[in-house]
Order: structure tokens, then C-alpha cells, then sequence
């Protein structure tokens, strides 16, 4: 065979064409390794695959101490010895695909294949086999340092004036990426110098998500008693959840999904509850004025009441027709942003006070809120909201009608107030900037005037930092 492939070789040098193409076909039919073949600089062209390998392990073209460098955009994080990555030459792989060069499936593009080798020459990397175990420990180790989380826009109260915070940009190794990227890079022999696969993570909330927002657009405060310790708790953890929460045009949040179960596991004490009408204790008692805070904030904010329940019985701490009770899993608060801009909660709890804010982009709007008393065989309270623009109203929204039992009458609800820190919010003549209408006085409500949504506060200070903040004050 060798001698046809000779006489082949002979006849292209008289008519290359002709020539070569014999040539090619007589090779074709041989066990040889295309002439001109290089691996890793040692000339194996012309010599069968076995023989090939002999000269391999001899001469031994695989460094046996090297340390290759691990590189993020360029820039040198690591540098890794070869046995720490189990690196080893596969000459099985590398001679196999070696033997298929000149044997494509097309015909055209091996004859051009083997031609180039036998004319110019090619010159083959030798490819590697390493420890994917031993290399994601590595990138492990190497995320640890490099891994960043995003930071999501934050509304700060600085200086007497509402600051957003900028959001940043995280990132993260993707190792198992990096590990595919890796082993391209072992086959094909360039290893030396091994690049990472970052991928970058968008934060929660950007910068341009609460660019809109600058002022207070509905606000509550309400008390509670510092004496009991577990009922504060369970306030401030609630209360610590609504922090921050960015509530985007058209969404619907839940009370319930965003501060999540009262379990001890999730920090809620046993605390006083009201159940049915009684008083009894159970874990996460005091998390239901958050929740009324909150709905007095929203309404006042002009938000849409998706769902909303009234306790079995008048609360202290809020005006019956305004209190509103969540138990995970049955009663739920939700609320609905109608604006085409976005809102964001802020809660402060300072001693035995709790502020809930909703700050927005201020519209020119304010929405007072009135309460009317029926007669009727219980304690029946009448929600109104009033949305005003220069004094006037332009709409009035029936927001609940409410019966709380005559087993309970309101002077109940007063005489508790008397022993409440004060300043008491609740009172049924309608402190807390809340207008009680009585039965005589006309069913239909109209406002002698707007209540003041007013952004500028006077001294307070939220319990988390010994940073001074203004209290804004009830609209």
C-alpha cells in the first residue's frame, strides 16, 4: 500500500491535480496519521496511532509542575498548580481526533484537510483530562470572595428630607458555567489560562423604580403598651417586614404573604389576642395593629382595599370601622396601588408608637376619611373616603360598613383608653384627625375642610438607629 501511495506521490509532482487526488485516495486506505500533522510541536504525521503514542510518552510534551492563572474579565484572581486540579494528558482522545483529520464525512473537505497538512503543515494542542471535583471546590472557594450580592434602592429619611439610596448591580460565579467553559478549554489544550463566567444580578428594586417618589402620601400612628413585652415584640418584627416594600403601579400586596406565618421559628412570641370576641393569647398577638395601621396609611393614601376584615369587637388602639385583623392562612389585608407610579412603605417604631408611611409621587390630591354611626342592634360604624383636589371634593367612595355586637358596647372600647399611653388615638368624637358623624347629622357627608397631607415632620425617631428623624405629622 505504501508503495501505490508513493507512486501517487510521484505522479502529483508531474500533474499536481491528478496527483494529489491519487494520493489523497490511496491514504484514505491506510491506518496513517495525515502527513504534516503536528501534536503539541512533535511531528506524528505519516505514523500509525500506536506508534504515535510510543513517541508521545516518550518525549513526554505534558509539563509535570505548572501553575495556570484563573482570570475575571481579564484580571488575575487566581492561581492554581496543575496537581491541584488533577490535570493529565488524554492522548487516547487526542490521536483519535488527530486520525480523523483528511476523514470528514465530505469528501471535499477532507482532500482540502489533507492537503493543508501535507503542504503547510497543522500544528495540534494535546488534550487534557482534570478533576471536576477538585475544580468546583476551587471556584467555590474562589465565589467567596468574588460573589456580591445586588443592593436594592432604599428611600432614607436624611437630613429632614426623603433620600433614595441608588441601587447596585450584584454578581455571582456560575460555576457549573465555568466548569462546561472549562472543559472546552482542557480539550482543546488551552488551559493555561482558564476564564471565569460571571453572571451579574439585577437588584430587587433599581434606582429608576422609586425615582417618582417624593413625599408622604397617607400615613397612621398608633400605640400600644411597652409593659408588654411579647406584644411589642411581635409588633416591632411585623412591623420591620413592611419596611421597605416597594409596591409597584397596579400591584396587589398581602399582609399576610409579606410578614408570613406567626411561628416561634419565625420569631413571634405568645402574646394577647382577640379571638371570637374574647381576649386569649396565642403566637403573633399585637400583629393585627400593624395590620390596622397599615390599612389607615392606605386608605389615607388613597390605595384600593382589595380585602379587609373588622375585629369581633372595637380595638383601642384604632376607631371602630377602621381597625383591620389578618390571621395567616384565613384573614388576610390586601391592598392595591391604582396609581401609574409607584408607592413604598416605611415603618418606625419608637417606645410605644408605630408609624406606617406611604410615600409616593404627590398628585395635588389628599382623601380625608369620615365615619358615620347608624342605629341598629349593634355598635354600626360607617367608613367613608372623600378624595379632594383644592378643597373640593371630586369623589366619595363607601369604603365599610361595620357592625360590631352590643355585648360589647364602645365605652368598653373608652374605658381601656383610660389606662393606654397616651397620646390615644382612638376616641369615637375622632381624634387621630378622624371626623365621627353622628346619627342626627346628614347621612350624606360633606367636608367643611381637607385634612392637611402634610410632608414635613416634627421630631422622631425610629427605634432601629440613634439617627434623629421627624415624626410626620397625622394628616
Amino acid at each position: 500500500m505504501k508503495r501505490w501511495f508513493l507512486i501517487g506521490a510521484v505522479l502529483g509532482t508531474f500533474t499536481p491535480i491528478v496527483g494529489s487526488g491519487l494520493a489523497f485516495l490511496l491514504w484514505q486506505r491506510t491506518e496513517l496519521i495525515a502527513f504534516g500533522v503536528y501534536l503539541q510541536g512533535i511531528k506524528i504525521g505519516g505514523m500509525k496511532v500506536a506508534d504515535a503514542r510510543r513517541i508521545l510518552e516518550l518525549k513526554q510534551p505534558f509539563p509535570s509542575s505548572f501553575t495556570l492563572s484563573v482570570t475575571n474579565q481579564g484580571k488575575v484572581v487566581r492561581r492554581v498548580r496543575i496537581e491541584e486540579l488533577g490535570i493529565k494528558p488524554n492522548f487516547d482522545e487526542t490521536l483519535k481526533n488527530t486520525f480523523q483529520i483528511g476523514r470528514r464525512n465530505s469528501l471535499k473537505a477532507s482532500l482540502q484537510e489533507f492537503l493543508a497538512a501535507w503542504r503547510k503543515g497543522i500544528h495540534l494542542p494535546l488534550s487534557c483530562d482534570f478533576d471536576e471535583r477538585n475544580a468546583r471546590q476551587i471556584l467555590k472557594q474562589i465565589a467567596q470572595s468574588l460573589d456580591c450580592p445586588p443592593q436594592r434602592a432604599l428611600v432614607e429619611w436624611q437630613k429632614g428630607t426623603f433620600v433614595i439610596i441608588p441601587s447596585k448591580e450584584g454578581s455571582k460565579v456560575a460555576i457549573e458555567r465555568t466548569l462546561k467553559v472549562w472543559k472546552e478549554h482542557f480539550r482543546q489544550g488551552q488551559w493555561r489560562t482558564l476564564s471565569l463566567v460571571v453572571t451579574k444580578i439585577q437588584p430587587e428594586v433599581a434606582t429608576e423604580d422609586v425615582a417618582s417618589i417624593d413625599g408622604v402620601v397617607g400615613q397612621a400612628t398608633t400605640y400600644f403598651r411597652t409593659s408588654e413585652r411579647n406584644r411589642s415584640h411581635n409588633i416591632r418584627l411585623a412591623a420591620s417586614k413592611l419596611d421597605h416594600v416597594l409596591i409597584r403601579p397596579g400591584e396587589t400586596i398581602s399582609f399576610n404573604e409579606i410578614v408570613g406565618p406567626r411561628t416561634f421559628r419565625r420569631g413571634f412570641l405568645i402574646a394577647r389576642v382577640l379571638s371570637q370576641g374574647q381576649f386569649t393569647v396565642d403566637f403573633g398577638g399585637g400583629v393585627c395593629q400593624v395590620a390596622g395601621t397599615l390599612y389607615l396609611a392606605a386608605l389615607r393614601a388613597g390605595m384600593g382595599i382589595v380585602q379587609r376584615h373588622r375585629h369581633s369587637r372595637p380595638v383601642a388602639y384604632l376607631p371602630p370601622g377602621l381597625d383591620a385583623t389578618v390571621n395567616f392562612g384565613s384573614l388576610d389585608l390586601k391592598l392595591r396601588n391604582p396609581f401609574e407610579t409607584p408607592l413604598y412603605l416605611r415603618t418606625f417604631v419608637r417606645g410605644g408608637r408605630l408609624t406606617v408611611l406611604v410615600l409616593g409621587k404627590q398628585q395635588g390630591v389628599t382623601y380625608k376619611i369620615l365615619r358615620r354611626r347608624q342605629k341598629s342592634k349593634g355598635y354600626s360604624v360607617v367608613v367613608w373616603r372623600l378624595k379632594l383636589e383644592n378643597e373640593f371634593v371630586k369623589e366619595r367612595e363607601l369604603v365599610s360598613s361595620d357592625i360590631y355586637p352590643l355585648a360589647v358596647h364602645v365605652s368598653q372600647v373608652r374605658k381601656k383608653k383610660q389606662i393606654s399611653q397616651k397620646p390615644q388615638p382612638f376616641s369615637s368624637s375622632g381624634t387621630d384627625g378622624i371626623p365621627f358623624i353622628k346619627p342626627e347629622e346628614s347621612t350624606s357627608p360633606k367636608p367643611t375642610s381637607p385634612e392637611p397631607q402634610s410632608t414635613k415632620p416634627a421630631s422622631f425617631e425610629p427605634e432601629s438607629t440613634d439617627q434623629k428623624f421627624s415624626e410626620p405629622t397625622s394628616p
